[in-house]
């Protein structure tokens, strides 16, 4: 489709013919009375082309090797040959998008914030910024949005997605809600501004297995800074501080990335001078699986009122001795490392991460509970009367809902 089409002219009036050396339709002519919405293929971009470069073609209408094309005022041998260039170019400069010229099209129309830095943790753990392309609405600690990556996009693993049978599935978006997660202090040591330019996320990567073959991550992990990507514009979510008064103790319970917004909440909290305790727990399998450990303890050593406690469960020393969050609970040591009791008349617990570690029970319609058999925080707390937030209902237990899904 490189070479050029020989073109011969012949104008009758305000009509003329145009005969090529090849066809550009079946026996099915095409009309064009006006710029075509959609240029679906040769005749089309010829039509394009002719109505942009004369404003006074009025008509084209191509069948097999014949071009009519009506122009007011007639036709003189300038706008001939203007036309008749044209047609021969046609196809020098038509041509079909490769593969990556697609795929980046689908970026530029569906993308639109920049990864601006990643610190990859350790292989499967990383911290990454994003900058919007427009600047976004504050919002609140603990509140999540949407990343998203197209289909297109190449895996870091080699597992094997089905579009065969749904092909229309490629050219659509990978979506998966994350809490914003925050840096707490900054280069100098110092907390963070809030609502800064860039939105940080503690993302893992999640692994292909029997189950389920992971969407997004594995496309994530293709990426690099400076690499394009889609966020949420809205940041939504009842799990908040909004309830915590500036005496209340705070406690902040999560496991592996669910740290995410607990620290934007106890950087929330501390630039507000919170007065009440703070103590972030986090449990994770091994040391490695803690991204923010010098930011952690460089926030403790400057607030006398706040403490974080990181737990781990597969180190060599673990074996025969997991501690779990819910162990902390029922053997009194989180109320040691509070320094306080578990009073509900003064005390906030956020949860965030492992479904099974926050335990959520089901309501029934006349608002009683049921609480899973595997034996969660939230039925622990809720035996020391605590109240777990329910539908409208704000209680002194809250969680994310879009965690009940992963």
């Amino acid at each position: 489709m490189g070479q050029s089409i020989a073109v011969s002219a012949t104008a009758v009036g305000d009509v003329a013919l145009f005969d090529l050396d090849r066809s550009l339709t079946g026996q099915d002519g095409v009309f064009f009375e006006g710029v075509p919405e959609n240029i679906d293929g040769p005749p089309a971009l010829l039509a394009e082309r002719l109505f942009e470069a004369d404003t006074r073609i009025e008509t084209v209408y191509v069948l097999s090797n014949t071009v009519s094309v009506g122009r007011s005022d007639g036709w003189e041998e300038d706008s001939l040959a203007v036309v008749s260039d044209i047609m021969a170019d046609l196809f020098v400069f038509y041509r079909v998008a490769s593969p990556e010229e697609h795929d980046e099209k689908l970026r530029e129309e569906n993308y639109n914030a920049t990864i601006s830095f990643i610190r990859e943790h350790n292989p499967d753990l990383w911290v990454m910024k994003i900058r919007p392309d427009e600047p976004i609405d504050p919002f609140k600690p603990g509140q999540y949005t949407t990343l998203a990556l197209g289909y297109w996009e190449p895996r870091v693993d080699d597992a094997l997605e089905d579009f065969e049978k749904r092909p229309e599935q490629r050219g659509k978006m990978a979506r998966r809600s994350y809490s914003v997660s925050s840096p707490m202090v900054d280069e100098s040591g110092d907390l963070i501004d809030a609502n800064p330019p860039e939105v940080e996320f503690y993302i893992v990567l999640v692994r292909p297995n029997e189950v389920e073959i992971p969407a997004l991550t594995p496309r994530i992990w293709r990426k690099g800074v400076g690499d394009r990507i889609f966020m949420g514009r809205k940041f939504t979510g009842r799990y908040t501080l909004d309830d915590v008064k500036p005496t209340d103790n705070v406690v902040l319970l999560s496991t592996g990335t669910g740290e995410a917004p607990q620290n934007a909440m106890a950087a929330e909290l501390l630039r507000n001078g919170h007065e009440g305790t703070i103590l972030s727990v986090v449990t994770v399998r091994y040391r490695r699986d803690l991204a923010y450990t010098r930011e952690q303890a460089i926030v403790e050593g400057k607030y006398a009122n706040y403490k974080y406690l990181p737990m781990t469960t597969r180190e060599p020393e673990n074996e025969g001795n997991k501690v779990y969050i819910q162990d902390l609970l029922t053997s009194g040591r989180l109320e040691k490392e509070l320094g306080a009791p578990l009073d509900p008349a003064n005390t906030h617990v956020f949860l965030c991460g492992n479904p099974a570690m926050i335990g959520l029970p089901k309501w029934d319609d006349d608002g009683s509970k049921k609480f899973p058999e595997t034996l969660g925080v939230a039925q622990l707390l809720d035996e020391r009367g605590f109240t777990i937030d329910h539908l409208r209902e704000r209680g002194n237990v809250h969680f994310e809902e879009y965690w009940k899904e992963r």
